[in-house]
Order: structure tokens, then sequence, then C-alpha cells
């Protein structure tokens, strides 16, 4: 639980930081390609739903927007009923969000 604890001060430091400055960290990724990665977007979509803007949050990572109550309720479970209880979302349920990532990666390129 301490380590949810330690990401969630990060996380808010950093939007504070951004909101305070109006800089944020670029993707290495789109720089040294050009294309967006599969998390381009996510600090626009992290702003935009902290400010209670859905559609700007939608349209900066539509994946992510969907499939993030997903990420924190599957955080949640794992903090609550332990690595134990949770062992299928690393054998099954991760590994297939990775692949669908990948694929909406790709597919944002297109």
């Amino acid at each position: 639980m301490k380590k949810y604890f330690i990401i969630a001060a990060a996380g808010a430091l950093y939007y504070f930081l951004v909101t305070a400055t109006g800089y944020s960290l670029p993707c290495p990724f789109r720089y040294l390609t050009g294309y967006l990665c599969p998390g381009c977007g996510i600090t626009t979509l992290l702003l935009a739903l902290a400010q209670g803007d859905l559609a700007a949050a939608r349209s900066a990572n539509v994946f992510l927007f969907y499939t993030l109550p997903f990420l924190a309720a599957s955080m949640l479970a794992r903090a609550y009923f332990g690595s134990a209880r949770t062992q299928y979302l690393d054998k099954l349920v991760y590994p297939c969000y990775a692949a669908a990532l990948l694929i909406f990666g790709v597919y944002r390129n297109m």
C-alpha cells in the first residue's frame, strides 16, 4: 500500500508542476520516431480528467480513457486481496491488456 501512496504523491506533484509551469515531460518515442506511442496523451488525459473535461480526456487517448478504470480497479484489488489471490491478472489479463495497448498504438498511427 505504501508504494501506491508514493505513486499517488509523485502524480500529485507532477500535476501541480504541470499546471503551475505549463511544462510536461515530452514522449521520447514520439521525439525519436515522430509517431504516437500507445501512451501519448496520458498527461493531457489526466489533466482533463482532473478538471472534469471528459471530452478532452477522451480525445487525448481514447484507449486509456476507457481502460483507466480497469487499471485502477486491478491495482486496488491487488492491494486489498494480495498478489496470491489476483495472480490471474499477471498470467492472463495483463498480457492481453498489453497486447491490446500495442495494437492501439499501431492503429492510431495508420
